[in-house]
């Protein structure tokens, strides 16, 4: 069975590339467009992987991945922050929670490391 990725991210054209992107890859994905959507469709999904936008409109990337990772059935998903570098910087304290941090604009290469790498991680942690 494909691996399950969860891609929240509101900016359409980033999140339609990463989605096509995985997709191709023989992952499933399905995306959320915002903070509230995006932690609905983590807790009753289960998704194996989650790339979290950081700066989303209502409720922002670093609070949902706090919430995820106090919550006992999503605890143990891997979280992959994305945020463009200023954004990181700023907001650096709000990242503790996510597993890692892919700096925007990243290239395909570099996303498909990160989900293959933390999707190896958590298949091990899980073994």
């Amino acid at each position: 069975m494909p691996s399950r990725i969860l891609v929240v991210e509101d900016e359409s054209g980033v999140a339609d590339l990463i989605d096509a992107v995985l997709t191709g890859e023989g992952y499933t994905v399905a995306v959320a467009r915002d903070g509230a959507q995006g932690l609905m469709l983590a807790r009753d999904w289960h998704p194996d992987l989650i790339l979290m936008d950081v700066m989303l409109p209502g409720v922002d990337g670093g609070t949902i991945t706090r919430r995820l990772k106090s919550e006992a059935p999503t605890a143990d998903i891997p979280i992959v922050a994305m945020s463009a570098g200023r954004t990181i910087r700023d907001h650096a304290g709000e990242l503790d929670d996510a597993d890692a941090v892919l700096a925007k604009p990243f290239d395909i290469e570099a996303l498909l490391t990160a989900v293959a790498f933390h999707l190896a991680r958590r298949r091990t942690d899980d073994a």
